[in-house]
């Protein structure tokens, strides 16, 4: 049994994720992984550094077959293509494990890639969650015994899309006309995530100890892109349509106080 992920290439909405069984049509998937890496320390391990490449290959990929809409009649396995698929990159963590602050940032430079022969040509073109940088900085400062502060801010690379790039109506029926396969990029992700936590004094008589967290998640409110659709207004007959693509956004910026205790 197979838990992958399969996108329509037409635009079609589909279940994100399915579980698929190996049969005479479906084999399994298969990848190999390839890393190499140099790990150093520094200032009397203060500093952990590390620098990774890697190669991964992956074959029997899985994806619907151009133009797939959901049919109940018809067997899944005969919208499935099956092709192969790639990944490489680069990954950088400093680390700073002593000290009052603490923390770490991490870097990762990568590309993904999938190939079909019954997909986009058969060209390549990028996966989904292809995310060509990736970055994390964490940062934790010790104010004294009873208050900590921590930060985290991590920026990424906009997912690969598949957006129409024309409109035109064929009998009065809006059709519209798809990009090749992940051809478009969503904005980026980024977001800034505060904490304070307070940990009152210790109570020898205690057997339990708790901890106070209050903290702001995605301080500054970023807008992050969930998805683009297209609003239609107007009409085609009288020549008013108007076709605007517009963002979903989730996850503002949320305050919350939480109250931990370990016995």
């Amino acid at each position: 049994m197979q838990y992958i992920h399969l996108v329509s290439n037409s635009g079609t909405t589909l279940p994100t994720d399915i579980w698929v069984p190996s049969t005479y049509k479906v084999k399994p998937q298969i990848s190999w992984l390839y890393a190499a890496g140099v790990f150093k320390n520094f200032n009397d391990n203060m500093f952990e550094t590390s620098l990774e490449v890697y190669y991964k290959d992956m074959q029997n990929q899985i994806e619907f077959k151009e133009g797939y809409t959901p049919n109940t009649l018809d067997d899944t396995e005969n919208s499935f293509v099956f092709g192969k698929g790639w990944s490489y990159g680069a990954e950088v963590l400093i680390n700073k494990t002593k000290g009052r602050l603490t923390g770490w940032i991490g870097y990762t430079l990568s590309w993904t890639w999938r190939k079909f022969q019954e997909l986009n040509l058969g060209e390549k073109f990028p996966a989904k969650y292809d995310r060509r940088n990736d970055l994390s900085i964490v940062g934790i400062y010790e104010l004294n015994k009873k208050w900590r502060l921590s930060a985290t801010f991590v920026y990424g690379t906009g997912n690969a899309v598949t957006l129409p790039q024309r409109f035109y109506v064929i009998d009065g029926v809006l059709s519209q006309e798809f990009s090749r396969i992940n051809e478009y990029r969503l904005p980026s992700y980024h977001r800034l995530d505060v904490s304070a936590i307070y940990t009152p004094k210790k109570n020898m008589l205690r057997k339990w100890k708790s901890e106070w967290v209050f903290s702001l998640y995605n301080a500054y409110s970023r807008q992050n892109p969930y998805f683009i659709y297209y609003d239609q207004s107007g009409s085609a007959l009288d020549g008013t349509l108007k076709i605007q693509a517009k963002q979903v956004s989730i996850f503002p910026i949320i305050p919350s106080v939480t109250w931990n205790f370990k016995f």
